[in-house]
């Protein structure tokens, strides 16, 4: 997967516009496609963590990110991983391929020895909270935000 950082970061920094869509007052617009691109090149090669794509015809147009977090004590987490990052470009969307990256996450975090698997979903994305519900994520926390820049 070495050389496919670029096309990752792109995804992903339309992941982070997606979400300050939903909220900007609780998600920040600051990700580049080169800062992307030196994440997940760091990312790909470390052992502790996996990335992943889909193609359609030889074109990627999706990829998942999942590491593993043996001991977290502010998550309160032991022999656990991350879904940090899953996204499908949008002409992509609704075909399965959401459904199959996130199985292949699955199989990816059991490999790294996770007994569970994590992840955050944006309180108003409705389709990811119904994909992950579908295969078997339950909600476990709540996260609040308050902004303190107006409640001074």
């Amino acid at each position: 997967m070495p050389g496919d950082e670029n096309a990752i970061a792109r995804f992903a920094v339309r992941l982070v516009e997606q979400h300050v869509g939903y909220d900007a007052e609780r998600f920040s617009l600051f990700a580049t496609v080169e800062g992307g691109e030196d994440f997940y090149r760091s990312r790909i090669s470390a052992s502790e963590s996996v990335i992943m794509v889909v193609e359609s015809d030889e074109e990627i147009v999706g990829f998942a990110y999942v590491e593993s977090d043996s001991l977290n004590y502010a998550e309160m987490l032991r022999n656990g991983a991350w879904l940090h990052d899953i996204y499908i470009s949008e002409v992509h969307r609704s075909r399965g391929l959401g459904e199959s990256l996130l199985a292949a996450a699955i199989d990816a975090a059991k490999e790294l020895g996770a007994e569970k698997l994590l992840l955050s979903v944006a309180a108003k994305n409705a389709i990811g909270q119904k994909l992950f519900g579908r295969a078997g994520f339950r909600p476990t926390m709540i996260e609040m935000t308050l902004n303190l820049v107006d409640s001074l």
